[in-house]
Order: C-alpha cells, then sequence, then structure tokens
C-alpha cells in the first residue's frame, strides 16, 4: 500500500501539528505557509522532521481568491513528484483536526463535496474587478458581489456548474489525471471569479467526467456553519463535544478548531 500525503494551506505556527508529524513518521507532510506569514519561525519547529516538507513557491493567498487555487496546486505539484509512492492525497488546512488514522481506501472514489448550485452560478458565470483583493469583503466589494448575483438573475443561462468545500481526499491516479488536463485557458478562465476555491477542483472533475467517482458521503470533513458566525460566510469554531461526535460518526478531519482545543483532543485521544 502506498503512502499517505497530507497537503495543508498554514498561515500561522501551529504546535498541535508536532504531535501529528511525529506519530507519523510512514506519512509525508507538505505545507505551504502564507506569503504573508512568518515562514523562518512556522518551520524551525519542524526542522527535525524528516517526513516535513516546506514549499518554497509560497503564494500570497487571499480569502476566497485565486491564489487559494494557485498555493494549492504548488503543493500538489510538489508532493506527485517529491514521493512517488505517495498514494493518499488529503488537502487540509491548519485548522484542521485529523480524526482518523486509516485515511485510506481501496477503490477511485473522490471524497469531494461536488453538487450543481444554483445559488452559487454568479461566481463562475462573470469576471470581476474585486476577486482576489483586499476589496472583496469590503462594503463596495460585498455591494459588487450583490450586483453580480442580481446579473445571474436577470440573465438567462443553461451552463452548469458545479460547487463544494475546497478540501479533498483523492488518490494518486484520479489526482494526476485532474493535474493533467489543467489548460491555462482553464487558469485564466478562474482568475478573476468570486470563490473560485470552492469551484476549481469541481469543475476538473466534470470536465474529466468523473462526476462518477464522486463519493456518495461527500468529503469525510465535519464542518459547521451558523449565520450567527460570520453571516454564515465561515465555519464556526469546534469545541472538545463537537469533536468527539464527528470522531464518533467517521468524519475523517473536522474544521475549524483553535489550537488549544486541538492540542486537547490530540492529547485525549493518544491517552485512550
Amino acid at each position: 500500500m502506498g503512502k499517505k500525503c497530507f497537503l495543508i494551506l498554514l498561515h500561522k505556527k501551529n504546535d498541535a501539528l508536532l504531535g501529528t508529524c511525529l506519530e507519523n513518521r510512514d506519512t509525508n507532510f507538505y505545507i505551504h505557509v502564507d506569503f504573508k506569514s512568518n515562514f523562518c519561525e512556522i518551520s524551525e519547529s519542524f526542522k527535525d522532521f524528516s517526513n516535513v516538507f516546506f514549499i518554497e513557491n509560497r503564494v500570497d493567498v487571499k480569502w476566497a481568491g485565486f491564489s487559494m487555487i494557485q498555493a494549492t496546486l504548488n503543493l500538489i505539484h510538489y508532493a506527485l513528484e517529491h514521493d512517488p509512492t505517495n498514494e493518499y492525497f488529503h488537502l487540509i488546512s491548519g485548522d484542521d483536526v485529523i480524526l482518523d488514522k486509516k485515511l485510506s481506501w481501496n477503490n477511485s472514489d473522490i471524497f469531494i463535496e461536488c453538487n450543481e448550485s444554483s445559488e452559487h452560478r454568479y461566481r463562475m458565470r462573470f469576471d470581476t474587478p474585486h476577486a482576489d483583493t483586499k476589496y472583496q469583503r469590503t462594503l463596495l466589494g460585498k455591494a459588487l458581489t450583490q450586483f453580480y448575483k442580481k446579473m445571474d438573475k436577470i440573465l438567462p443561462t443553461r451552463e452548469k456548474f458545479y460547487f463544494g468545500s475546497q478540501w479533498f481526499s483523492i488518490r494518486r491516479n484520479e489526482l494526476q489525471i485532474l493535474m493533467k488536463s489543467i489548460t491555462e485557458t482553464d487558469l485564466n478562465f478562474f482568475r478573476k471569479k468570486l470563490c473560485p476555491d470552492e469551484h476549481f477542483f469541481q469543475y476538473l472533475i466534470a470536465k474529466n467526467k468523473m462526476l462518477g467517482k464522486v463519493a456518495d458521503c461527500g468529503n469525510k470533513r465535519f464542518i459547521k456553519f451558523d449565520p450567527n458566525f460570520q453571516r454564515g460566510s465561515s465555519p464556526i469554531f469546534l469545541n472538545s463535544e463537537q469533536l468527539i461526535h464527528a470522531q464518533k460518526q467517521n468524519y475523517w478531519f473536522a474544521r475549524k478548531v483553535e489550537q488549544q482545543e486541538m492540542q486537547k483532543f490530540y492529547l485525549n485521544s493518544n491517552e485512550e
């Protein structure tokens, strides 16, 4: 059986991750540190780990922008080339807790959310001036976003676009198919789209006629939204009780989790 590897998008120091890397020496961890973050401070903690690799091609990641896709692609390219025995690829963030230890499967299923969504269709229909910029979350940016939502309702279309969480798990063969299919036209299409990270890999799956490989159970991530937290635009932070519940429900990962809760969960799991 091939190796498991984690593709981690990180923007701050994560001491809870140290124990996970130590306990899983046969697993590769590939980390992209946001260009805005203190790379030296973050990487110094992992200097003695032979299974942790920081990629040099770092990106200034902006919320819900194409930069998120670029950082992910940089991680994937590196992991595919670095170790040909990497077989199971899990894309997570530094705010994720790993709930399961197996994280492997014996078929070609892709664990990702991939659904048609008319509610999010406007994102893919229009290039926007504020996409992947600091203005996306300003009042002006939000007003522009509402404008494009209305334009989508006014202008009819039969185009289908797929939507879902950006976090996924996939085997090497299927990942290579997706990556080899990416063209410059594809990349240019997504550069000025809103929240393209929740559409890009779904688009590639549809493009390669692999919708039948999408697992019925979704992406195996426990993620909870609350309309009272940032108007439902971001997941809430989970507590220990919710993490235990997610683990019992056979989720593989949970997000988002504060460092203190993360460390407490890992400590209790090791004691058991």
